[in-house]
């Protein structure tokens, strides 16, 4: 599994050798992006293969030092929200392997988290107390939207899409 940091998330974490995305599987595929939108800073972390999206705030330092368990707590949470088991949980990063940081996987596969990031930019809901923000979440999750990575997908909701991906993934 790779998780592909944008330049602002690299420089965050204060990492100097990044290497290149490989997976060609993006459903395994999590681009994370550290930004700063209308004042407040966020941590997008959203699947390249369904637009699925995380978004925490204000995040802790403890969490800039263990990033990516960080992130692949996130991943745990978004697929126990769309009621996956823990066994279907536990196949999931199994099947994903080892995980490496990767700078961003091009401009299909990281085009969900820049329209995302730019549309958070317009959104008008307060944020509530804690990193995890589960209305933003929730809306952006739920917001139809086309998926670069399937031209076929015209106005799908990452949720639904997502939760077809990890089916035929973890059957």
């Amino acid at each position: 599994m790779e998780y592909g940091l944008t330049s602002s998330t690299i420089k965050r974490i204060k990492l100097l050798n990044v290497n290149k995305g490989e997976e060609m599987d993006y459903r395994f595929v999590w681009e994370v992006n550290y930004a700063n939108v209308c004042g407040k800073k966020l941590l997008l972390i959203v699947n390249a293969d369904t637009r699925y999206a995380m978004i925490y705030c204000d995040l802790k330092p403890f969490v800039w030092k263990n990033i990516t368990e960080f992130i692949s707590e996130a991943i745990h949470l978004a697929l126990k929200r769309e009621d996956f088991t823990e066994e279907k949980i536990n196949k999931y990063f199994e099947l994903a392997g080892k995980i490496k940081l990767t700078t961003i996987h091009g401009a299909k596969a990281c085009s969900g988290l820049k329209h995302l990031t730019v549309e958070l930019a317009y959104y008008d809901k307060t944020l509530v107390d804690g990193m995890f923000q589960p209305i933003i979440t929730d809306d952006v999750n739920f917001t139809l939207c086309n998926i670069s990575l399937h031209p076929e997908m015209k106005y799908f909701q990452p949720r639904d899409f997502f939760r077809i991906r990890m089916n035929e993934l973890l059957k």
